[in-house]
Parts: structure tokens; sequence; C-alpha cells
């Protein structure tokens, strides 16, 4: 019985490695000793990885790269109306400039017209004033000076008879000496 079991272990060990040798006979493409078994596999494997990737993960990424774009077209687009915004409010900004000016021109120019006017005024006024002062002044030296006439010939005929009595030592006639005076005052004033 012991040799019995010795074969038939040989017999299964023979079998097993005869097992062994053939392999997986579904798995077996071509004869022992070639890649074309690895081969078949590698090509199996791309082919379920690649059906992976394109089902899974391409959508995936697809969308992202869409969703980025489409951030990116908004962004955009976003830039352009700030900018366009930022243009127009320079353009607003200059012409708030452009009439402060115009503005700041004007006022400069009536507060100038108007100082004008009051300096024109009161160079009116001071010559008015002046003029009548000048008037005034005229006046008065041409009543001084009648009054100086009237009392130069007074005055005149004092000195004209004191003179004569002390020169002279004659008393002249008070008559006499103020027709004299009177003549010669005619002289000077026609002259």
């Amino acid at each position: 019985m012991a040799l019995a079991n010795i074969e038939f272990a040989q017999a299964a060990v023979d079998a097993a490695q005869e097992t062994v040798k053939r392999g997986l006979p579904q798995l077996e493409v071509i004869a022992e000793g070639s890649y074309t078994n690895q081969i078949a596999w590698l090509l199996i494997t791309f082919l379920f990885l690649f059906v992976v990737v394109w089902r899974t993960v391409l959508p995936r990424v697809g969308s992202v790269l869409a969703e980025r774009e489409e951030k990116i077209a908004n962004d955009l687009d976003a830039a352009q109306r700030l900018k366009t915004e930022a243009e127009d409010m320079k353009a607003d900004y200059e012409v708030a400039v452009a009439q402060a000016r115009a503005k700041a021109q004007e006022t400069i120019l009536g507060a100038k017209e108007a100082i004008q006017a009051d300096i024109a005024a009161a160079e009116a006024d001071l010559d008015a004033k002046l003029s009548a002062k000048a008037d005034e002044a005229a006046a008065r030296i041409a009543d001084a000076s009648k009054e100086a006439l009237a009392s130069i010939g007074e005055v005149a005929t004092e000195v004209a008879s004191t003179m004569v009595e002390k020169l002279g030592g004659v008393d002249a006639g008070e008559k006499a000496v103020s027709d004299a005076v009177a003549t010669a005052l005619a002289n000077v004033k026609g002259a």
C-alpha cells in the first residue's frame, strides 16, 4: 500500500507539473516563450484604463476646464466693463475740470470787472471830491484875493500918505493920495 500511495503521489505530482507547464489554456494565445500573452494583457489593461479615463476622468477634467474658461471669460468681461466705466469716469472728470476752470475764469473776470468798476467809482468819487475842494479852494483864494486887493488900496493909501509926510514933509490930502493909488492899481491890474 505504501507503494501504491507513493505511485499515486508521484502521479499527482506529475499531473501538477504537467498542468503548471501548460499554464492556463484560456490565456495562452500562442506557444510558450513569446510575449504575446503580455502584449494581450497590456492591451486589455490599456483598453480598460482608457475606458475608465474616458468615461470618468475626462468629463470631470472637461467640466473643470469649461468652468475655468467661463470664469476667465467672465473676468475678462468684467475687466472690460470696468475699463469702460473708468474711461467714462475719466471723461466725466475731465469735463467737470474743464467746466470748473471755465467757471473759475468767469468768476475771476467778474471779480476783476467788479473791482475795476469799484475802482472807477472810487476814482470818480475822489475826482468829484477833489474837484469840489479845488473849486472851494479857488473860491477862497478868489475871496482872499479880492479882500487883499480891496485892502491893498487902503494899505497903499496909508503907506503912500505916510511916505509923503515923512519924505516930503507935506501933509497930502487923503483924497489925492487915494486917487493916485487907485490909478496905480488900475494900471497894475490892466497890465
